[in-house]
Parts: structure tokens; C-alpha cells; sequence
């Protein structure tokens, strides 16, 4: 198991990485802030920000990924070349859709980690 050491000078303590390490904070306007927490200084450590849009960017983006890999798995042997042709566009935007949103969420959560990062 993985284990992150807690960087407060006076505490070093190991922090195991458990499933249950996680905490949320619920903020007005749907913001969530996830972190961790030092067992032993309590010290808080930052995770993730996200906002309702951002987490239905995320949503999307999951479906996006499922049809691009159903995409990429579909058996081209005996396909005609009009066929091969439209299974290359699908596979072409789902991973243009993807690429996309992955950049759209990054600069969010980036922009909502510099506005909520002391709101723990």
C-alpha cells in the first residue's frame, strides 16, 4: 500500500492510503472539495475542487471514452471501405470530444483550486 508522508516540519507521520482517506466539504453554489487529513497533526491536504458543471464535464467525458473504446474494439475484418471510413470519423471525434473536455475540466479544477484552496 502507498503511503504519503505529511510535510508539516514538526510531524513527518506516514498517511496510508486507504479508501476511506477521503473527506468531502460541501460549499453553497454546488462547489465540493475533496481532501485528506494528518491522523496525527490533522494537517489538510487539497485534492480536488469541482463545481456542478465541471462534474458533468466529467460525466460526459466517461461516456465519451466508452463509445471511443467501443470504437476501437469493433472487429474491422470483412468491412466494406464506406464502413471502415465512418468507424474512422466515430473513432476521429469521440477522441476529439475527449481531448476537449479533458482540457476543459483541467483549467476548471485549476481555476477552482486557486479560488477554494483556503476554504479548508
Amino acid at each position: 500500500m502507498n503511503k504519503i508522508i505529511c510535510d508539516k516540519e514538526d510531524c513527518k507521520a506516514e498517511i496510508p492510503q486507504t479508501k476511506d482517506l477521503i473527506e468531502t466539504k460541501y460549499l453553497s453554489g454546488g462547489i465540493q472539495i475533496n481532501f485528506f487529513r494528518c491522523k496525527k497533526c490533522n494537517a489538510k491536504y487539497l485534492v480536488s475542487v469541482t463545481d456542478k458543471v465541471t462534474r458533468e464535464k466529467q460525466i460526459e467525458l466517461r461516456k465519451w471514452s466508452e463509445q471511443h473504446n467501443k470504437a476501437l474494439g469493433i472487429n474491422i475484418k470483412g468491412m466494406s471501405e464506406e464502413e471502415l471510413k465512418k468507424l474512422t470519423i466515430l473513432a476521429d471525434e469521440t477522441k476529439y470530444n475527449m481531448d476537449r473536455l479533458q482540457e476543459e475540466i483541467k483549467v476548471s479544477i485549476a481555476k477552482l483550486k486557486a479560488k477554494y484552496e483556503g476554504e479548508l
